[in-house]
């Protein structure tokens, strides 16, 4: 996948591999989708729609998790039920990378993750 390392391009292009996404999310104030791997940020352009057709019809297990999130199922290793968060797991820096689901985003994820990854840890906050 075409990105740049710097929202305006200044950086030139450079090739992403599809499986190091995590998460996209678009970013109203750029204008521009930005794209999270476990350690590093990119920008591209298009809108969260075209890019879930594309990933999908090209064989990638992505989810519309919000409208203005879009996440790789195959890199998360747990979800929280309780607050509805997806974790890829600790990045070079010790840092958990976490992105945040809508209702509907993280039905539509279990029901994903439940087919193709059902090694994924749930967890929940105990009702006190």
């Amino acid at each position: 996948m075409s990105v740049t390392r710097d929202a305006k391009g200044n950086s030139g292009l450079s090739a992403l591999e599809i499986t190091e996404i995590t998460y996209m999310e678009f970013e109203r104030s750029l204008y521009r989708i930005v794209v999270h791997t476990k350690d590093d940020v990119f920008y591209t352009v298009g809108t969260l729609k075209y890019w879930v057709t594309t990933l999908k019809s090209s064989g990638y297990n992505f989810v519309l998790a919000d409208r203005n999130t879009l996440i790789n199922v195959k890199n998360i290793i747990q979800l929280d039920k309780t607050f509805h968060v997806a974790y890829f797991g600790e990045n070079r820096k010790g840092i958990e990378q976490k992105c945040f689901l809508s209702e509907k985003g993280y039905k539509e994820v279990v029901k994903d993750v439940k087919l193709s990854q059902p090694n994924i840890t749930f967890i929940e906050l105990p009702l006190w």
